[in-house]
């Protein structure tokens, strides 16, 4: 139902500089409150991507970026809320530098209009 909240969760060892991303649909909501749990020692940057299916990748086109970036920095937990929806969302994570192999995991809160 588009009024309750839904919460999905992903989660990712945090042992390379690739970018991990959390795909999912937003099950007839609007906003989401996420959280990034980053145990590791290296700072994890977050961006926010709206698409228009779940197969679509950063770069193509119909995604677009909602938001600014964020820092879980190392060994935090970080949060923050959409203010812009989609029909489908990436969470995109990624160190610079190489972390220690935690696992980093990431908790979105689907919210109605």
């Amino acid at each position: 139902m588009p009024g309750n909240p839904a919460l999905v969760t992903g989660s990712y060892v945090a042992n390379d500089t690739d970018n991990h991303a959390m795909k999912f649909n937003t099950l007839g909501k609007r906003f989401i409150t996420y959280v990034v749990t980053n145990p590791s020692n290296k700072d994890v940057t977050i961006t926010i991507y709206g698409a228009p299916t779940l197969a679509s990748e950063v770069g193509e086109t119909g995604v677009f970026l909602i938001g600014t970036s964020e820092t879980a920095s190392a060994g935090t937990t970080n949060d923050a809320t959409t203010d812009q929806g989609a029909v489908f969302f990436i969470i995109r994570c990624t160190s610079s530098a190489t972390p220690d192999g935690s696992t980093v995991t990431i908790h979105a809160h689907l919210m109605p209009t």
